[in-house]
């Protein structure tokens, strides 16, 4: 390893991908691709051997719909298993052939670390720099796939290499301190009705789109029974190609409208309410963790410079963690202010807990700051 690299600045450390997956959108677009190439083959047989008409054109788009699958499987994995990371004394650097994105070390807000399914000591992470609110408001992100030992990696990119525990995902995030720190405060969300429900406008439309989709292939499936039924009436022989083809066909696409709700509910409804009891909220000497299920968020008490206490309802408190840092000098509150915060990512927030008090006394400075009453409407 080279001791000096980019802009003369040194190496601390360099690495690559050991094990890449496809992203799960990817994922299920693959196999929505699947299901379309097999009802297009399926409906291409009922055109040639029932209607006696060509069947080229389904088969393209058959063949269309297969190589999209293939693509959306392996494009993105042969293009994250080609990068090379770089950590030096001043940044992180991301490189792909001629492409090369940096990040600053001092300006990252916080990291979360998302752990493999099929190896403990593998996971992906990404080093957020959130700048600024308001109409400004975006989010600069890096993100290292397939990293060996994510949370070592982080250790390096924080300066922590030397205190830091080497563990893995499969261990509580608690038992993963670096060995100068200790616990202050730890506590899990209370669930409560209004924890289960969507919390912003993109979760109630992709809760209604799922509800539909469900309606809409119960709907098609006894369509297709009353249409094989009226077919058999008709003369159409049970081992005909014709017939098996358009049950096929119409069995894919159903399959495809109903596997879509249950993937769209899974990243709603579902991972909501699992995340409920997965999640541990931990408030060290050094950093605020989070951990739900595989995923974890590491903050540096540092970058804490306010909270903002919010009532969540049934006795417990939400606290928004308003961070800031050095050459950042821009606040990110995670949704305080009323900003929409989409996807289901972790965010530096501590929702539904009864202990705020507790909360409040453990982060810096203890001080917090509680949003005014809405104003009474009084009539004229």
């Amino acid at each position: 390893m080279p001791r000096h690299g980019f802009d003369d600045e040194e190496i601390l450390w360099t690495g690559g991908p050991r094990q890449v997956q496809t992203p799960p959108l990817f994922e299920v677009t693959a196999w929505v691709g699947y299901g379309i190439a097999i009802a297009a083959v399926a409906f291409a047989c009922v055109r040639s051997g029932g209607l006696k008409q060509s069947a080229s054109g389904s088969l393209l788009f058959a063949a269309w719909a297969v190589t999209v699958s293939l693509l959306a499987r392996s494009v993105p994995k042969w293009w994250a298993a080609g990068a090379r990371y770089t950590v030096t004394q001043r940044s992180v650097i991301w490189q792909r052939g001629p492409f090369r994105r940096t990040l600053d070390r001092a300006a990252i807000s916080y990291a979360r670390i998302t752990w493999s399914e099929h190896a403990a000591h593998i996971g992906n992470l990404e080093l957020i720099r959130a700048v600024p609110t308001g109409v400004l408001w975006r989010r600069l992100a890096l993100r290292l796939e397939g990293l060996e030992s994510p949370d070592g990696v982080f250790a390096i990119i924080r300066g922590a290499q030397s205190v830091a525990s080497p563990g893995h995902g499969t261990l509580p995030i608690a038992q993963r301190l670096d060995r100068d720190e200790h616990v202050l405060w730890a506590a899990r969300p209370l669930p409560s009705l209004k924890s289960y429900l969507p919390r912003n406008a993109e979760e109630w439309s992709l809760t209604f789109v799922t509800v539909a989709l469900v309606i809409l292939s119960v709907f098609m499936a006894f369509k297709t029974v009353a249409l094989e039924r009226r077919l058999l009436r008709a003369g159409y022989a049970l081992s005909s190609i014709s017939f098996w083809g358009l049950a096929i066909g119409m069995g894919a696409a159903i399959f495809v409208i109903f596997g879509t709700a249950l993937f769209l509910a899974k990243t709603t409804l579902v991972k909501r309410a699992r995340s409920l009891y997965e999640t541990r909220y931990v408030i060290s000497n050094k950093r605020v963790l989070i951990q739900r299920g595989r995923e974890e968020l590491h903050l540096e008490r540092n970058r804490i410079i306010d909270v903002i206490e919010t009532p969540a309802g049934e006795g417990t408190r939400t606290l928004f963690l308003v961070i800031d840092g050095p050459r950042a000098r821009a606040l990110a509150i995670g949704g305080a202010f009323g900003e929409a915060e989409h996807g289901p990512d972790l965010r530096p927030v501590i929702e539904f807990v009864r202990d705020s008090d507790g909360a409040r006394r453990a982060l810096p400075g203890g001080k917090i700051s509680v949003p005014p009453p809405p104003r009474e409407r009084h009539a004229a």
